[in-house]
């Protein structure tokens, strides 16, 4: 069973450390709201990056002006993306 995960607090919530641990192979990691901020972290996603797909939201991006900036090597997708991807995955946990 493969499960998106949707991380939605800044990285000083550990809420990532908490997700990896349960984290398969075949599963993904949205960030989304102020969840986008882990992106900014290269080192934090390096050990998760080869295990999952990571995928974060454009418009919480650029609500927080880091459109544009360094990020880890996750894939920017829009709403529409996001609804697919929540059909996509057997299920959908969200980490808040």
């Amino acid at each position: 069973m493969t499960i998106l995960h949707t991380i939605s607090r800044s990285p000083s919530s550990a809420l990532l450390a908490s997700c990896a641990s349960l984290l398969a192979s075949g599963d993904a990691v949205l960030f989304i709201e102020d969840g986008i901020y882990h992106c900014s972290d290269n080192k934090a996603l390096s050990a998760i990056e080869a295990l999952v797909k990571l995928y974060v939201l454009r418009e919480d991006l650029m609500a927080r002006g880091m459109l544009g900036k360094n990020l880890a090597d996750a894939e920017i997708v829009g709403y529409d993306a996001f609804v697919e991807l929540c059909c996509e995955y057997d299920k959908v946990v969200s980490w808040f």
